[in-house]
């Protein structure tokens, strides 16, 4: 296993692709509603689901991960309270060849969330490799910076 990675910073179109979150919580919440931002189907896995799911345009399957949940999946957030579990998906999605963001670990996938910052004139994706507080930090400053520039 790599102790660090290269991420190649990449926009891309999610709309209508088909995604999987496995895990009913907080952290799962907030990815899947960034995924619906931009456009995804999403289907949710997780014995145990916040109730804020049910008001989304998701698909929810209320029942513990299996490998089949992948078939035909363009991108996959490991978003259990469970580590090997995620690093599990995780192994399984780099032999399929599938984007899968793990948020237990920062070598443990090939896809990442970046804060991002959006205008009429601007999309800027911040990466603190793999460091979230320090995302949002500079993501301020930057809104405030734009702020000042328009």
């Amino acid at each position: 296993m790599l102790e660090s990675k290269r991420y190649f910073p990449l926009f891309i179109d999610l709309n209508e692709k088909e995604c999987l979150v496995v895990g009913g919580g907080k952290i799962a919440l907030r990815k899947t509603k960034t995924l619906l931002d931009y456009g995804a189907k999403v289907t949710l896995v997780s014995p145990e689901i916040k109730e804020e799911f049910y008001s989304l345009p998701i698909t929810i399957i209320k029942e513990s991960f299996i490998v089949d949940y992948l078939n035909e999946k363009f991108l996959v957030v490991a978003a259990t309270d469970n580590p090997p579990l995620n690093e599990m998906i995780y192994d399984i999605c780099e032999l399929k060849g599938i984007l899968i963001n793990n948020i237990t670990s920062k070598v443990d996938m090939n896809a990442r969330f970046g804060a991002l910052v959006e205008n009429d004139e601007f999309q800027i994706a911040i990466s603190a490799k793999g460091d979230p507080k320090k995302s949002v930090a500079l993501k301020k400053e930057i809104e405030r910076f734009l702020d000042d520039y328009e």
